[in-house]
């Protein structure tokens, strides 16, 4: 969840921490994709441009795993949202070619139009919408990231009120720190978070490891690779202040041609299973979203939590 965003591990974060160079993958991620049989009703739902040329150029970043990330052969691009948009493709009857770019520059890359869509485990919020549209089809949820050796950091909200974390600049993590959690200590008499912003997730971890932050957020989905790739033990906890979102895939908000031909065919990658394989393969069965939808952020708003 690119709240985006999130828990980005960078070969040079590898390096740094001496860490293997390939990604865990969960034995049930061996396990293949079905494949799809084309709906031509789906593709003339395609812009001209798209149906003439058979190709949908999307935007991502492939350092988020589950999300999305780089195969040992440092080419392909594997994951959940992977396995999800080459169902798409197979639908529509199109071919998928995805870039990985630094994520600052996803949304702007749709606005542009030099990319048709956009897949990052983006994080759906009424302010994207207004220039991004969303076809989300799963959810996101942050948790609390700290060494386990530090026994000041615990479940308890209040425990991280005075303490020091660090996000990645441009992320929904740093509003949750500033808007919920910092804001709930001070309604509780204690000193707000101290937080800084840090140029990319791989940077916030380094930081959490070398001991010059007490705790990160990240996206709950990645538990499994932080705690693999860490060189200490790190310890997990959900936070009950932090809001569950939706996440998708967006197009430009003008675009709604292909905006509705993407959600049609996801419905039928729903329909006929593929979905529920895909989220059985990355274990994302607690992010699972039941059905597709479009804009879900304002037309089915999740109900938030008052700090």
């Amino acid at each position: 969840m690119r709240f985006v965003h999130l828990h980005k591990i960078l070969p040079l974060l590898l390096l740094l921490l001496g860490a293997l160079p390939s990604l865990s993958i969960p034995a049930s991620a061996e396990e293949a994709m079905p494949i799809l049989k084309a709906d031509p009703a789906l593709t003339a739902l395609l812009p001209d441009n798209i149906r003439t040329s058979g190709e949908l150029t999307i935007a991502t970043d492939a350092h988020y795993p589950p999300c999305e990330f780089m195969a040992d052969d440092g080419k392909t691009i594997i994951g959940f949202e992977p396995d999800i948009w080459n169902a798409i493709g197979q639908k529509l009857g199109i071919k998928i070619t995805a870039s990985s770019i630094d994520f600052a520059g996803i949304i702007p890359g749709v606005q542009s139009g030099r990319y048709n869509a956009a897949f990052a485990c983006l994080s759906d919020r009424p302010e994207r919408e207004k220039i991004v549209r969303f076809v989300n089809f799963w959810y996101g949820s942050a948790a609390v990231y700290a060494m386990a050796s530090n026994a000041a950091i615990s479940e308890d909200p209040l425990s991280l009120c005075g303490k020091k974390t660090a996000v990645q600049v441009g992320i929904d993590f740093g509003d949750m720190v500033r808007d919920i959690l910092s804001k709930h200590c001070v309604a509780a008499g204690k000193p707000p978070i101290e937080m800084s912003e840090l140029p990319s997730a791989a940077q916030v971890l380094v930081a959490l490891y070398a001991g010059r932050i007490d705790f990160a957020l990240s996206d709950a989905a990645a538990v499994d690779d932080i705690q693999k790739k860490a060189p200490q033990p790190v310890k997990v906890f959900e936070n009950k202040l932090l809001p569950k979102i939706y996440l998708g895939a967006i197009v430009e908000r003008s675009n709604e041609a292909l905006g509705k031909a993407l959600f049609e065919a996801l419905k039928a990658v729903y329909a006929e299973g593929a979905y529920d394989k895909a989220i059985a393969r990355w274990n994302l069965h607690l992010l699972a979203l039941p059905e597709p939808g479009m804009d879900l952020a304002t037309t089915r708003p999740i109900a938030s939590v008052a700090p």
